[in-house]
């Protein structure tokens, strides 16, 4: 999923983040240490929570991390709000591809959903009545 449609739902910590080693590279550290609290070496000796953040975002990345936040604990939020959001958008476009578009049945279409997206279809019927609007706001003009 791109979690970049879904940044102004982004917690204020990870937007942070995102300033200092954009959008994609905060996504991976997010999807590799998110909900957990992470201390960020000086990256002045070899550790393993430096090997860990040069093998998730780089090694330029990384040290463009450590200048800013090197010493610091930090907590990662999972970002659950915003991949909650693309994971429900995704889910009814996919409903609406296959009820409108391949004329299956609802019932059919759920049965076919629910376990690839891992949820009961209690939730996929509250997902499908939800008046949600899409994850991308448009901005606008005035």
């Amino acid at each position: 999923m791109e979690i970049g449609r879904a940044e102004h739902l982004l917690p204020e910590s990870v937007a942070d983040i995102v300033a200092v080693i954009g959008l994609e590279a905060t996504a991976d550290l997010v999807a590799a240490i998110g909900g957990c609290r992470f201390k960020f070496g000086r990256g002045v000796r070899d550790t393993p929570r430096l090997r860990l953040l040069f093998s998730v975002i780089g090694e330029a990345k990384t040290y463009d991390l450590l200048r800013v936040y090197g010493g610091e604990e930090l907590y990662l939020p999972r970002c659950d709000k915003a991949l909650r959001a693309l994971r429900n958008e995704q889910f009814k476009a996919e409903y609406l591809d296959l009820t409108e578009k391949q004329g299956l049945s609802g019932v059919m279409a759920i049965s076919r959903l629910c376990p690839r997206y891992k949820i009961s279809d209690r939730t996929a019927y509250t997902i499908l009545r939800s008046k949600t609007e899409p994850v991308t706001q448009q901005r606008t003009l005035f």
